[in-house]
């Protein structure tokens, strides 16, 4: 039945991202491990899959014959195990790990938070954040960084070793930070990435929980948007794609900016989705790479016109939140955006990169990388015009598909897709399902009701 093996494909290229994830953490830290082969080809592997999952239009899936029970059944078993172990992770979520004493996982936290410190004290962050001052409010230091290729670490080939950021770190703060060319050390994304987590900075809470909140609710909301019968079985599917949980309670402040993006394509036929996208678009840059896709589907159902008012309306909630930063230090502001591309950044990711930092291989020039990235997004974008009509949630997916091949292809950008790809399939109209259907197609889920229940609530939603 396709439509179960949209779901069940999102649980395994979610589960494949996981163990590539972990994997890839391992090689990270101790490169002489070989596997960063196998971290390339699995997350490659997912997009794939996610890509596939989501062709199509779905329109009538749930009516189609079951094929293979015995195998789709295995794959719903292994989705329900995965679920488990999301669960897992997410009741971990109020305990402190000995291998990471503090909730600063990175410094997309750490700067963010201390930059919502310095706004409730009336102060810009992009003008004014020291970061060791602040690094030093927090208790960590340079493995919470991220490094420059200049200065001390001009002639660095790779990576700087945890021993170079050390000794330049405490150089740098004997110097009282003056000239501290190393690390970054501003806010680089936009203002809502600290003006959202205000309130839990102000009350002394853990911004990780907020992060895990706006999962629960990006999911809530995926699993809504699903018809009725399938809902225990998405519910399964987002679970079963472990990458979710263990990365976003494992720190990362990206779904910050995925709750609003996830809401604005849901519901992308109301003109409020526009307000949703900006939300997204001044929270982190990575939304900035949905905006043709957003509009490319809103074109194609709404129109040019409509399309237009939409852009000026993500564009206006952009200016609007990062306005009060932007008119008194336009300089300070404009580089903090820009720091992903305007400064010298190491190679880093998981991508084809990997192969060259951590795999053996040469490591190409960063120009080299930029022209596959680059032909890459221009390929994505004319797949999703062409298939505007026929593959209308391929957009979705396809956003970041472009930054597998990036001089800078960090594995944050690529653990979130599954959640897109479950967006993108609860859209489709794809039918509803009996319990006896399901049964038949060999589909397990943990959250089922009652088969005579679920039924009963089947016929309900197609009545209704």
């Amino acid at each position: 039945m396709r439509a179960l093996f949209r779901m069940a494909a999102i649980a395994v290229a979610g589960a494949a991202l996981y163990y590539a994830g972990l994997l890839n953490s391992i090689v990270i830290q101790r490169p002489e491990r070989p596997g960063a082969i196998a971290v390339v080809v699995a997350i490659g592997a997912a997009l794939a899959v996610l890509i596939a999952s989501v062709r199509g239009t779905g329109r009538g899936d749930a009516q189609t014959a079951p094929v293979h029970a015995r195998l789709h059944r295995a794959v719903w078993l292994f989705a329900s195990v995965m679920a488990l172990v999301s669960l897992a992770w997410i009741s971990d979520l109020p305990r402190q790990r000995s291998w990471d004493w503090t909730p600063y996982h990175n410094d997309a936290i750490a700067l963010n938070d201390c930059a919502a410190r310095l706004v409730l004290e009336g102060r810009d962050p992009y003008a004014s954040l020291d970061i060791f001052e602040c690094y030093a409010q927090l208790g960590i230091g340079a493995d919470r960084t991220t490094p420059l290729k200049r200065g001390l670490f001009a002639d660095v080939a790779v990576y700087p070793t945890d021993d170079q950021l050390d000794a330049a770190w405490a150089l740098r703060a004997r110097e009282g930070g003056a000239g501290n060319v190393e690390f970054v050390s501003r806010p680089s994304y936009p203002a809502l990435s600290f003006l959202l987590i205000i309130p839990f900075v102000a009350l002394g809470w853990d911004t990780n929980r907020l992060y895990v909140l706006c999962l629960l609710a990006a999911m809530a909301l995926v699993v809504w948007r699903t018809p009725v019968g399938f809902r225990p079985f998405m519910l399964t599917a987002v679970l079963g794609a472990a990458s979710l949980a263990a990365f976003t309670v494992n720190g990362s402040a990206d779904l910050l900016y995925v709750l609003p993006l996830a809401a604005s394509w849901l519901w992308r036929e109301r003109r409020w989705s526009a307000l949703a996208y900006g939300i997204a678009a001044a929270t982190k840059q990575l939304a900035w790479f949905f905006a043709p896709f957003y509009l490319i589907a809103v074109v194609t159902t709404h129109g040019w016109r409509e399309g237009l008012r939409r852009a000026a309306i993500s564009a206006t909630v952009f200016v609007a939140a990062n306005l009060p930063f932007l008119l008194p230090h336009p300089g300070d502001w404009l580089e903090g955006l820009m720091t992903p591309i305007s400064e010298p950044m190491f190679a880093r990711g998981a991508g084809i990169v990997f192969l060259g930092t951590n795999g053996g291989l040469p490591l190409l020039p960063s120009s080299a990388y930029l022209a596959l990235e680059g032909g890459c997004a221009l390929i994505c974008l004319a797949l999703a015009w062409r298939s505007r009509r026929t593959s209308p949630e391929l957009g979705l997916v396809l956003a970041l598909v472009p930054l597998f091949f990036a001089w800078r292809s960090l594995f944050s950008y690529f653990f979130v897709i599954p959640l897109f790809a479950a967006v993108a399939v609860a859209r489709m109209p794809l039918g509803n399902i009996s319990a006896e259907r399901a049964q038949a197609a060999g589909a397990l889920t943990l959250f089922a009701l009652p088969a005579r229940r679920l039924a009963l609530v089947a016929r309900r939603g197609r009545a209704a």
